[in-house]
């Protein structure tokens, strides 16, 4: 599975500091919207506006299950 999708919002809440949550609406028809919560040096390099390629890969050590 692969797919595009803009970061729509990038937020910090005084609920959760030091938590930065990210909205990822897709680009193409029928991919569900992404919300992810990451630390902010994972979100540092994202820029708000800007298109993102997502991919789906099994881990290694799944791929027996």
């Amino acid at each position: 599975m692969k797919f595009r999708a803009k970061l729509q919002m990038k937020m910090e809440t005084a609920d959760q500091p030091g938590a930065i949550m990210l909205n990822f609406l897709p680009v193409e028809a029928g991919v569900p919207q992404l919300n992810l919560t990451v630390s902010p040096a994972d979100a540092g390099a994202l820029t708000v506006g800007r298109v993102y390629a997502f991919t789906a890969e099994v881990e290694p050590e799944d791929e027996a299950a």
